[in-house]
């Protein structure tokens, strides 16, 4: 793109200038994230080129935050901000780039400016809504979504918009109604018919499953949109006890998710190798201490599916804990100071599992606090509940020497098999594959053995078995470790009404239950491969 860019623009000496129209025109044609990284050395040019022109900015805005820069993208729309005129958009937009950039705060003040002109259509209330979401005001979400249904009653989207909502917020029986209503305007709406099924236990008498199969039987669903029918009818015929048809409706869905992904285990293998021998006991046990001085973090991390969300539901419960949900702060972090340390050159991972290696610990572990604090203002400790923060162990105890880190385990099985049948939005490739999912889980096995053995008493371990067989014990156990008084209250920690937007959103609304403990054992079978794998590596639970 970059070429085709008028010579004055390309090339300082040459006083021309393109007219404004020429301009936009081309910047429009800057699709592509890479062609967008290419732009952004000509942006700053451009931007002081044409520093009163709103419309110019925004368009820059757009490029940079194609190119990843969500910083930059901010800074120009901010600048695109018409004061007299400025509108919905104008806002959305900055708080897509507020959002993008980890400025939670500032989006949320963005978000409230736009909110009387976008309540005004169907398309920007669903807008406002969704971003509301992102900067967790999830109560304002509500409204919003239920504006877009007042405007455009016969939107199937808004619907399911409204009814994941809800599920966050624990409103689990007006959620499904939402879920039944969509699916009334649209059974295209596939996504309604997989948070549906998960919002309640299923019986022989109330369920989905005959439904669903007439769907599913008429094809025409787009791969995902069979991806999702699948693992919805796996979760209501588990429920009804019908498990041999159960793991036939999810293998067929993990099969064909697994067919559209391009996914080589063997690179995160080769990833956790790399830490484990990059991070040695030496290197996580300076003669001093580089890190940062605070005590409010609290990192609750393991793999996903294995009481990561049930932890964190009853340490939230405590007054003076709050938590961020899974948070991306510290690997962002992590990584744009590993970028600007190595200008740009650390994108591979293992690159960037080196660069890490030279951070400024005190900075990362500072930014990191900083960002924290505000999204917890007011709380004692506060909670980062991001699973896969168990890559990050070692960069969180060297940046963070006093922050409490949390490993949640469970039996090797029944993490595996919720593993298997979660289907994921992005995160976790290697849960379709049988295979996959044992290879991966014996290299996490091992890099969090490595973690326990070179950081003695640093990380505090809970199983997940242990906590529902003694919730009161454990929970007392964890709020300890955390430096605070055991509360009364905390044993009513699934009256919490604080949103949920993991997995368990609907199950942590549910006291403490023992049902999932050696559900695998249904699937013993079907679930041989893994077993073998597991067995091979002498790893518990897989007999």
């Amino acid at each position: 793109m970059m070429a085709s860019m008028p010579a004055g623009e390309s090339d300082p000496r040459n006083p021309v200038r393109p007219s404004r129209a020429q301009l936009l025109g081309r910047l429009a044609r800057v699709r592509e994230p890479r062609e967008a990284r290419e732009a952004l050395p000509l942006l700053p040019r451009i931007a002081e080129a044409f520093k009163e022109d709103c419309r110019v900015q925004r368009a820059i805005s757009e490029i940079a935050l194609r190119a990843g820069d969500a910083g930059l993208a901010a800074m120009y729309a901010k600048a695109a901000l018409e004061p007299a005129a400025a509108d919905a958009g104008q806002y959305l937009h900055l708080a897509i780039c507020l959002v993008a950039a980890g400025e939670q705060a500032e989006a949320t003040a963005a978000l409230k400016k736009a909110e009387p002109c976008a309540l005004g259509s169907g398309d920007s209330a669903a807008m406002l809504a969704s971003l509301y979401v992102k900067v967790d005001e999830h109560e304002r979400a509500l409204v919003a979504y239920e504006r877009a249904i007042e405007l455009e009653p016969g939107n199937a989207k808004h619907h399911f918009s409204q009814a994941a909502t809800l599920r966050f917020l624990g409103r689990l029986r007006e959620a499904e109604l939402a879920c039944d209503r969509a699916l009334e305007l649209d059974p295209a709406e596939y996504e309604a018919y997989l948070i549906r099924a998960d919002l309640r236990t299923q019986t022989a008498e109330d369920n989905h499953i005959a439904a669903m199969e007439r769907v599913l039987a008429r094809g025409g669903a787009p791969y995902l949109g069979e991806v999702m029918l699948c693992y919805a009818l796996a979760k209501e015929c588990e429920d009804t006890g019908d498990y041999p048809r159960s793991f036939r409706y999810l293998a067929r869905g993990a099969q064909l998710r697994r067919r559209h992904l391009s996914y080589d285990v063997c690179q995160d293998l080769a990833l956790i190798d790399e830490l484990i021998d990059r991070f040695s006991s030496a290197w996580l046990n300076p003669v001093r201490n580089t890190g940062f001085d605070s005590e409010l973090p609290v990192f609750v991390l393991g793999l996903p599916r294995t009481g990561t969300t049930l932890v964190e539901r009853i340490l939230a419960s405590h007054s003076e804990v709050r938590s961020v949900g899974e948070s991306p702060d510290f690997p962002r972090l992590m990584a744009e100071l590993a970028e600007r340390q190595t200008h740009g050159s650390s994108k591979d991972p293992h690159a960037l599992v080196g660069a890490s290696l030279e951070l400024d610990m005190e900075e990362l572990g500072r930014r990191y606090g900083d960002n924290l604090a505000r999204r917890a203002a007011g709380s004692r400790r506060a909670i980062d509940k991001l699973p896969f923060n168990y890559l990050n162990a070692g960069l969180i105890h060297l940046s963070l020497p006093r922050a409490t880190i949390i490993h949640v385990t469970r039996d090797p099985v029944d993490t595996c098999y919720a593993i298997y049948k979660t289907l994921f939005q992005r995160a976790y490739p290697f849960s379709y594959d049988l295979e996959d999912l044992g290879r991966y889980f014996i290299a996490y096995y091992r890099l969090m053995e490595h973690w326990h053995r070179c950081l003695p008493g640093r990380i505090v371990r809970v199983r997940y078995e242990d906590l529902v067989a003694a919730p009161e014990e454990e929970s007392r156990r964890l709020i300890e470790a955390c430096g605070l008084s055991w509360e009364a209250g905390m044993r009513a920690f699934h009256d919490n009404p604080s949103p949920s937007m993991t997995a368990s959103a609907s199950q942590v609304r549910r006291p403490i239950y023992r049902s999932s403990v050696g559900k695998w054992r249904h699937y013993a079978r079907e679930l041989e491969p893994l077993l073998r794998l597991l067995r091979d590596e002498g790893i518990a639970g897989a007999s």
